[in-house]
């Protein structure tokens, strides 16, 4: 993979490597972060030459808890860029944006508190805690791509009519573990065009600092005069690339797609836009340097970053499709339940599953993860009058499709019947189909 020395670039950069001796963050997790936030403060005033695309970059921090130190690379890039976006975090950050309409009313509103500056960062510190209902909502995929696009969001309301962005400004960053990602990224929302929006980073603990050491924020005068440049309203940016960094783009994206070649179709979902975000990291980096060519050393740097970030994504979806590599401790959910069912030859009580999870996952948590599974189904047996219902986990046989939670009551008192005459069955059929 390549490293932050690669990838670093102007001011940014340069503010990015003196903050680090004090920070037990990434460097590379910093970066991203840093990206995000400047390129969404700017991106009112700066366009894509090519479409009058933005330049926001939308980036996901992947880390596992307390060692990825998500948290201290957010709070680092924050810092640094306080004094240089003034208060625009303050006033444009929104989290907890968990469904479509929230997402174009949530546009909607600040662009008309702000007198048609729409600009809104919203930063996912918790990204799997709402990514469940995000993946119910077939409008956010929708909206969400639409929005870096850079074209218009609609949606038709009952009470309001219809709300509608018409230049959306959205910026986007986001936390997660990769044991979340594995268990809410879907490869039907991948293949769809959902995630290859973003650039996930692969983060870890960059270094052990004393208790009391406290973080030293360098001097970023340089980046706040390129961020004025960039936010002259007078002056609106369009970005292009210089002859030399045109030619090397145009490598780039002929890498990017014999790269895609080899990939399984899955995989390279992630990476259709790998070849535009390098123009768009370019672009945020230009800027940085007060000009609107985009230079062949913005072009190496951008590259180098989305490089990192394609790696990032093949380890993750890799990792995901493997289980984490057979290790319980870095299995999903998803695969720990499956392998209880399989112990107990395919079906268990709630209460069987819980003893080997526990420290892993409740009751409710059970639910939860079996409700997102295709193959694992729910059943609610009560067995008299009284009494709280049963609840039993059972997998579902290839082919087999998976009904809605199922509620099998057998009476009490009843006088026994005699066992019916085995039948011959599909070997999909349900075993639980005669009692209801």
């Amino acid at each position: 993979m390549t490293t932050f020395e690669e990838m670093k670039f102007g001011p940014l950069g340069d503010a990015v490597e003196a903050a680090m001796p004090t920070s037990e963050a990434d460097p590379i997790g910093v970066w991203a972060a840093c990206l995000s936030l400047y390129s969404t403060a700017i991106s009112r005033n700066v366009r894509l030459e090519i479409g009058r695309r933005p330049v926001v970059v939308w980036t996901v921090l992947a880390g596992r808890s307390a060692i990825g130190r998500k948290g201290y690379a957010f709070n680092t890039a924050s810092a640094l860029l306080s004094k240089t976006l003034g208060g625009f975090l303050y006033t444009r950050k929104r989290a907890g944006v968990s469904n479509g309409p929230t997402l174009a009313e949530t546009l909607s509103k600040m662009e008309l508190d702000s007198s048609g500056d729409g600009r809104t960062m919203i930063v996912e510190e918790e990204w799997a805690s709402i990514l469940k209902d995000q993946k119910r909502c077939s409008k956010f995929s929708t909206y969400f791509r639409t929005a870096w696009d850079g074209k218009p969001v609609s949606h038709r309301t009952r009470t309001k009519g219809t709300i509608h962005v018409a230049q959306p400004l959205l910026g986007f960053h986001a936390h997660i573990t990769p044991g979340e990602w594995a268990k809410y990224v879907s490869a039907s929302e991948a293949l769809g065009g959902s995630y290859n929006r973003l650039l996930p980073v692969a983060v870890e603990r960059s270094k052990m600092l004393p208790y009391d050491s406290k973080p030293e924020i360098p001097d970023t005068k340089e980046l706040e005069e390129a961020h004025a440049w960039a936010t002259d309203e007078e002056n609106p940016r369009v970005m292009r690339f210089s002859k030399e960094a045109g030619e090397r783009y145009d490598e780039i994206r002929a890498e990017v797609e014999a790269r895609m070649a080899e990939m399984p179709e899955l995989l390279a979902s992630y990476m259709e836009r790998a070849a535009e975000q390098v123009q768009r990291v370019a672009a945020v980096l230009s800027t940085t340097m007060k000009t609107e060519e985009i230079s062949r050393d913005a072009v190496e740097a951008a590259w180098a970053f989305v490089s990192y970030s394609m790696h990032s994504t093949e380890r993750l979806v890799k990792d995901a499709i493997s289980g984490g590599g057979g290790g319980q401790a870095d299995k999903s959910p998803e695969d720990l339940i499956r392998d209880v069912l399989k112990k107990y030859g395919g079906e268990a009580k709630s209460s069987d599953l819980l003893r080997p999870l526990w420290g892993k996952l409740n009751a409710q948590g059970i639910k939860d993860t079996v409700a997102d599974m295709d193959d694992v189904e729910m059943i609610s047996v009560r067995t008299g009058k009284r009494g709280a219902p049963s609840i039993v986990y059972r997998l579902v046989e290839p082919g087999e499709k998976k009904k809605p939670t199922l509620k099998v009551i057998i009476g009490q008192g009843e006088t026994p019947r005699p066992e019916p005459a085995p039948v011959p069955v599909a070997a999909n059929a349900n075993p639980f189909i005669g009692l209801l």
